[in-house]
């Protein structure tokens, strides 16, 4: 399990959470501590000089990162998916009704390239992604992303997620195989 991505996570009370797991933030305040403790200690020897504020910058993004939420919440009790984003008491929330929820999605695309576009050339500036996504119901196709990750390398984990959560909350479950070009997964 890769400590830097989301974690799908059940709970015992119906609630399934998609997040970003605990290693991220435990990573980023000791590194913030570290880095504080080396500013602390040059400004004893040397005083306050300019180019200590890039370090300076750079400690209270770190700092930052612990409080940063970016999560989904799927309550089957409720019947609603919340999205929650945001640094701390600033998130955003919107929330969706199962009802109004069409599927959860798996979408491929070239990166920089519009959808339905003929000139599809992969290479290093238009990389192969795939987007773990929710359709929602309307007479407007709108999506909303959960996910996106470079679909070579994360791509079959992200359908594995996709399938898990489709089956927890019972939501329908669409994978677009006509992307699925040898080129898309390994």
């Amino acid at each position: 399990m890769d400590m830097f991505s989301y974690e799908l996570r059940k709970k015992g009370d119906g609630v399934i959470t998609y997040t970003l797991g605990f290693g991220v933030r435990i990573i980023c305040a000791i590194f913030a501590l570290v880095l504080l403790l080396g500013i602390v200690g040059a400004f004893r020897a040397e005083g306050f000089a300019p180019s200590a504020l890039l370090p300076i910058l750079l400690c209270i993004m770190l700092f930052l990162v612990p409080f940063y939420r970016d999560e989904w919440r799927f309550d089957n009790n409720k019947r609603e998916a919340l999205c929650v984003y945001g640094l701390g008491p600033l998130s955003s929330k919107r929330i969706f009704a199962y009802d109004d929820i069409d599927a959860i999605e798996i979408h491929h695309f070239h990166k920089g390239i519009a959808d339905g576009s003929s000139s599809i050339k992969p290479s290093w500036r238009h990389k192969e992604m795939a987007a773990l996504r929710i359709r929602l119901s309307g007479d407007v196709l709108e999506t909303v992303n959960i996910e996106v990750v470079p679909a070579r390398r994360q791509g079959l984990k992200l359908e594995r997620t996709a399938n898990m959560l489709a089956s927890a909350t019972g939501l329908a479950l669409e994978i677009d195989k006509e992307a699925l070009a040898p080129g898309f997964r390994r």
